[in-house]
């Protein structure tokens, strides 16, 4: 059972920083911060989030609840291959952000370029496992 950590707060009054100062998230954890931004887009999944996440939550229950949200998006709300390659050929970073729902860094776009993965190989294994990272996307074309 959860129970949740706001029970009376308004969707558009959650900030990545309250979230993070309710969690008591360490600034120092960069990629959990990226994650949550990646995954929680709209103040309703930041809220979303937050009522079912439990009281007094560990690192484990945060991972594990953004990873399911995550799942749950690329499931339910995938972005099209097609408003994926048209964003990719303006903001490769912001594009494959949105395509995967993962934190994405100017190293991922290097690495593609370096080991000249062809986007189209990118969107062939997504879409043989919509919840794949992008890392694993990359690893897998690399070999």
């Amino acid at each position: 059972m959860t129970i949740a950590i706001i029970p009376s707060i308004k969707p558009e009054s959650l900030t990545f920083e309250s979230i993070i100062t309710k969690l008591e998230i360490n600034p120092k954890a960069h990629r959990l911060i990226a994650n949550l931004k990646a995954v929680l887009t709209t103040d309703e999944l930041r809220y979303d989030f937050m009522t079912r996440i439990p009281y007094s939550p560990s690192g484990s229950n945060i991972h594990a609840l953004l990873d399911e949200m995550r799942g749950e998006q690329l499931q339910f709300n995938p972005m099209s291959d097609d408003v994926f390659l048209d964003m990719y050929m303006l903001n490769p970073l912001q594009a494959l952000r949105s395509y995967f729902l993962d934190s994405v860094v100017l190293a991922h776009i290097e690495r593609i370029q370096q080991w000249g993965i062809d986007v189209n190989d990118i969107i062939k294994l997504k879409r043989m496992e919509s919840n794949i990272h992008l890392n694993d996307v990359l690893e897998r074309l690399y070999t």
